[in-house]
C-alpha cells in the first residue's frame, strides 16, 4: 500500500500546470546534476590532488634524497699529523782500549797474571753473568780468583794452587782448567775447590800455564787431591 500512494502521488506532480513544468524543466535534472558534480568533483580533486602530491613528492623525494647524497659524498678532511718532537742526539765516546802491557801483573815469556783484589772481583761480577752464576758455589766450598792474558792469546789455561786450613797448614793441591783467550785479553777465573768452606781457609800459591796446543780428551776440569795428615 506505501509503494502505490507514492506512484500516485508522483503522477499528480507530474499532471500539473505548465508554469510548474516550465520551472522543473529548467532546473537540472538529478541525474545531470550527479554527472556534472561528478565530473567537476573528480577533475577538480584529481588535478589538485596530483599537483599537490607530485608537488610534495617531488620536493620531498628531491630533499630527501638530496641531503644523504651530499653528505655521503662529502669526504672528511684528514686531521693534520703531529709533528715529531726533535729528540736530542747523544754522542757514544768508545770504551778506551786495554792497557797493554797490564799494570800490576806478573809477566814471563808474554804470559800474565794477578791476584784480583776483593773490590776488583766484585766488579768483574757484576759484569759477567756466567761468573756471578759460579759465585752461590763460593758459599760452600773454597775459593780463589786469578786473572790472566797472553801476549799470543791461548787455547786453554791451567791454573795450579793450593788449598790452605786456617791455620796456614796445607789442605791440597788444586788443578782448575779453564778455556780459551784472545790475544792481550784479561780472563778473569775462578779457583773452585771441592773442599767444604768451615772457617776461614783460603787458596794461595797460584801458578798459570798458557797452553797452545788442543786439550786432550776427557781431560779433567777439576783435580784436587788431599794432601795427607
Amino acid at each position: 500500500m506505501k509503494r502505490i500512494a507514492l506512484l500516485a502521488s508522483l503522477m499528480f506532480l507530474f499532471s500539473s500546470s505548465g508554469a510548474l513544468a516550465a520551472t522543473k524543466s529548467a532546473q537540472p535534472s538529478p541525474k545531470a546534476t550527479s554527472k556534472a558534480t561528478a565530473k567537476a568533483t573528480t577533475k577538480a580533486t584529481a588535478k589538485a590532488t596530483t599537483k599537490a602530491t607530485a608537488k610534495a613528492t617531488t620536493k620531498a623525494t628531491s630533499q630527501a634524497s638530496a641531503k644523504p647524497s651530499t653528505s655521503s659524498s662529502a669526504k672528511p678532511k684528514p686531521k693534520p699529523k703531529p709533528k715529531p718532537k726533535p729528540r736530542k742526539k747523544i754522542k757514544l765516546t768508545p770504551s778506551p782500549k786495554p792497557v797493554w802491557p797490564p799494570k800490576g801483573f806478573a809477566n814471563e815469556s808474554g804470559v800474565f797474571a794477578r791476584v784480583p783484589t776483593s773490590k776488583e772481583l766484585v766488579g768483574v761480577l757484576s759484569a759477567k753473568k756466567t761468573l756471578s752464576s759460579q759465585v752461590e758455589a763460593c758459599t760452600k766450598f773454597v775459593c780463589g780468583a786469578v786473572q790472566v792474558a797472553s801476549e799470543a792469546g791461548c787455547l786453554w789455561w791451567e791454573v795450579n794452587s793450593r788449598v790452605y786450613a786456617p791455620d796456614k797448614s796445607p789442605i791440597g793441591t788444586l788443578q782448575i782448567i779453564s778455556g780459551s783467550s784472545k790475544p792481550k785479553e784479561i780472563k778473569t777465573i775462578l779457583i773452585i775447590s771441592p773442599e767444604p768452606l768451615e772457617s776461614l781457609e783460603y787458596i794461595s800459591n797460584i801458578q798459570v800455564v798458557c797452553h797452545q796446543e788442543e786439550k786432550p780428551a776427557e781431560y779433567p776440569s777439576v783435580t784436587f787431591t788431599k794432601v795427607d795428615a
